[in-house]
């Protein structure tokens, strides 16, 4: 893979055609991402390496599980293409055993962590697009941090604490820096440099869905 990013790194992988098929599967395990995305990003010699998620490198597949979907989903009037999520069963009787029965088949144990992507919006996007929408959602593991800003690992593994992070603001500014704004945050940058119309107030931490959001 060479052509978008303009770096020679090892061919990412395709969803199966299968999954594009009459009577196809919904969804599909992808181990083999996983290993291309440690390659990629996590590991210090490749040319895409990001500081930002090494504390993901010491966790294997599937404590970190990767799948594809057969098709993004619409919500809030957006359309889903990937979610990166601490994975959770909330539920007892049967509805806990029959989820738990199916991330066994999927993955043989259940994950910590799970990133989904839209198989079909992925095998039709250039390589930058790809890696954009992967890192977006690296960015959302993040690792935790105590108050004085120092990042906090398990005591029983040595392994980074992870946690769900939300945006930085309409994206993750890491995501901005390496692969550019996308049309939304172009015009968010945009109103940011224009003069306020009325006065100048920091909604965001005023905001109780904002708040939600990234806590």
């Amino acid at each position: 893979m060479n052509n978008a990013l303009g770096f020679v790194v090892s061919r990412r992988p395709y969803p199966p055609q299968e999954m594009f098929e009459l009577d196809g599967p919904d969804f599909v395990p992808c181990p083999e991402l996983w290993d291309w995305i440690k390659q990629t990003f996590l590991d210090s010699d490749s040319p895409l390496f990001n500081e930002d998620h090494k504390h993901l490198m010491d966790y294997q597949y599937p404590k970190i599980a990767v799948m594809w979907a057969a098709g993004g989903f619409e919500q809030k009037g957006r359309m889903v293409i990937g979610q990166a999520e601490k994975v959770m069963i909330n539920v007892g009787g049967w509805k806990k055993r029959r989820q738990e029965v199916q991330y066994q088949q999927w993955f043989g144990t259940q994950p910590e962590y799970l990133i989904t992507l839209d198989a079909y919006y992925c095998s039709q996007a250039n390589d930058a697009d790809f890696c954009a929408l992967i890192e977006h959602e690296l960015y959302h593991i993040a690792q935790e941090k105590d108050e004085w800003g120092t990042p906090k690992f398990s005591q029983s593994t040595g392994l980074p604490k992870l946690k769900i992070h939300g945006h930085d603001v309409e994206e993750f500014i890491g995501v901005v820096r390496r692969y550019g704004a996308s049309e939304d945050v172009k015009k968010m940058v945009e109103a940011a440099n224009q003069r306020p119309e009325v006065a100048k107030s920091d909604i965001y931490h005023a905001c109780g869905t904002c708040y939600l959001r990234v806590v």
